[in-house]
């Protein structure tokens, strides 16, 4: 923890600000492995407070270090008047993707004489490089994973409901040591395949259904997420086309995957395929995402992304192909960017089973 506050003080430098305020629990957590549901944090070069209210007194000093600890006793913000350090014509940066409206007022009264400056993905740009303990949290998530499909699959048949599999996804995942869902699971069958984030329904499974699976685990507070898709009893020639094309894109895709590439262009391998094969208007969404301690990191692997790939990496890639008239397959596994590639972190058989 304390080299990630130190890597955060030197972007606090390089962008010339003199304290940096995170309020987004996600990075809290990251930075100082605090699991609670309320805190902020404020970094200057040569100091940190960790701001929790007063249900976390006793966890905060078990699980933060290398911050003065402040239990606020009206609300974090109103707290960060009695720090020194605030002084008239500090530059003051802040989360500006994370801090709401009524939260940035607030901070506008409070401080009055800090100069406020938006700050984005300072901590999510670090957080994208995944040290080895990191990755093994997800590499577990990711075996839990494959445990809960062996389990499940069997039970996909005609007149099960999607809710009926659902559930059963998060009690097996639980079960076999996932901390949470990082999601809540999606089952989606026959037409509503075709929806690309579609929920749960209480829409009983038919014979002949695509059926679209795709939940997570958790461990560490680590997130794998993995998608499958199955067809019940009968394989139409039309459903084996659009599953063979997406199995096919995400193998081209994952060859592909290498530091130095920008999230466009990994994207655009996958896309390029999807639409030589005739389903180009059929991929609906990005290729993929960064994971980690939240479901959607950094870097974004979409068709506007600039995000550089980069070694430490934990990425997913999850292409799709979703026809309204034939229904939707999607695969998705999750890889960390190595030297030279990838590793596979979800190896479970990716290709389409029919029960």
């Amino acid at each position: 923890m304390h080299l990630r506050l130190e890597r955060v003080k030197d972007r606090i430098a390089h962008h010339k600000l003199d304290a940096l305020l995170v309020s987004s629990i996600v990075n809290v957590r990251y930075l100082f492995g605090f699991t609670g549901s309320n805190a902020m944090t404020l970094i200057t070069p040569d100091t940190s407070f960790f701001i929790t209210d007063r249900r976390y007194t006793q966890q905060s000093r078990q699980q933060v270090q290398n911050a003065e600890i402040i239990i606020a006793q009206k609300n974090l913000i109103a707290e960060l008047k009695k720090i020194r350090e605030i002084h008239a014509g500090v530059k003051l940066g802040f989360e500006s993707m994370h801090l709401k409206v009524k939260d940035f007022m607030q901070l506008k009264k409070t401080l009055p004489q800090a100069k406020l400056i938006g700050s984005e993905r300072i901590v999510e740009k670090i957080a994208s490089v995944k040290d080895a303990e990191e990755v093994e949290n997800v590499k577990k998530a990711g075996a839990i994973c494959g445990k809960v499909l062996e389990a499940v699959i069997p039970l996909l048949k005609p007149g099960v409901s999607e809710l009926d599999i659902s559930a059963e996804l998060s009690y097996r995942a639980k079960k076999h040591g996932s901390e949470t869902d990082p999601f809540e699971p999606i089952v989606a069958s026959g037409k509503r395949s075709a929806l690309p984030h579609g929920i749960s329904s209480a829409k009983k499974l038919e014979h002949g259904d695509l059926v679209i699976i795709d939940f997570g685990a958790v461990v560490g507070g680590y997130a794998a997420d993995i998608t499958r898709t199955v067809v019940l009893g009968e394989y139409s020639a039309k459903q084996k086309e659009i599953a063979d094309v997406v199995l096919k894109a995400l193998e081209i895709s994952e060859s592909a995957a290498k530091p130095g590439l920008t999230g466009k262009q990994l994207d655009q391998v996958a896309r390029d395929y999807i639409k030589e094969q005739g389903f180009g208007d059929f991929f609906q969404h990005s290729l993929g995402h960064g994971l980690g301690l939240d479901v959607h990191e950094l870097p974004r692997i979409g068709e506007q992304s600039k995000d550089p790939i980069e070694t430490g990496n934990v990425i997913t890639l999850e292409p799709g192909i979703y026809n309204p008239e034939i229904g939707g397959v999607r695969i998705e596994d999750d890889f960390v960017i190595t030297r030279d590639g990838f590793e596979n972190l979800t190896p479970f058989p990716r290709e389409v089973v029919i029960v």
